[in-house]
């Protein structure tokens, strides 16, 4: 007899998990993003072809006041790539170091601002793009990044459903050369390299 209350318990031990994890699986196969929602932190701006993963924009620009460490004066809501030091005889040039592999694709983009940090980290370099976007915490979340090149066209592409961006340019995290990077303009969608030197606006993204 214990052992037929025992089985029988088993058996419905069994019966709630496997209903538990349909139940999960059902909610999770619902759950269908579009351009446009808000969700975690921001408005969805990308999806891929199952619905369950994408891209999401922070809801404004990097909007901060500070001095240039590099003689430019106050700037504001406007960033370097890396920064303002050029090669000269006595130092070496931290502008224009060439990365490994900053890739443009859809799915890079916090890679890209990852090898970005490990060469122009936060502390020496707060004001740079990939810092600025990474110092990010929108929603309480703490893994905004730079989007790479193709990210932020999908942002250009879908920029009717986020709310305040300009026609201006923005920065991608993805290099051209040592000396160039990427970024986009809002007004026409054309994207052009230009020198990590120059100061453009930061969107910052997260992906689900």
């Amino acid at each position: 007899m214990n052992r037929i209350k025992s089985g029988i318990a088993r058996l419905s031990m069994v019966s709630m998990l496997v209903g538990l994890t349909m139940v999960i699986m059902s909610s999770a196969l619902s759950f269908a993003a579009k351009i446009g929602d808000s969700y975690s932190g921001g408005i969805v701006f990308f999806v891929d072809s199952t619905g369950q993963h994408g891209l999401i924009a922070a809801r404004e620009d990097i909007d901060l006041s500070y001095i240039d460490a590099y003689g430019a004066g106050e700037v504001v809501g406007a960033y370097r790539w890396s920064t303002g030091q050029y090669r000269d005889a006595v130092r070496p040039d931290y502008a224009e170091k060439m990365l490994s592999n900053t890739s443009p694709a859809i799915g890079e983009g916090a890679e890209n601002t990852r090898k970005i940090l490990a060469k122009y980290p936060v502390a020496l370099f707060p004001q740079s793009a990939s810092a600025v976007a990474s110092m990010y915490r929108g929603g309480g979340y703490s893994d905004w990044f730079l989007p790479s090149k193709e990210e932020l066209n999908q942002l250009y592409l879908n920029r009717g459903a986020v709310e305040g961006l300009v026609p201006n340019f923005y920065w991608s995290s993805t290099e051209d050369s040592a000396d160039h990077a990427w970024f986009q303009c809002f007004s026409n969608g054309k994207q052009f390299a230009t020198n990590k030197t120059h100061v453009n606006l930061v969107r910052p993204v997260r992906a689900f």
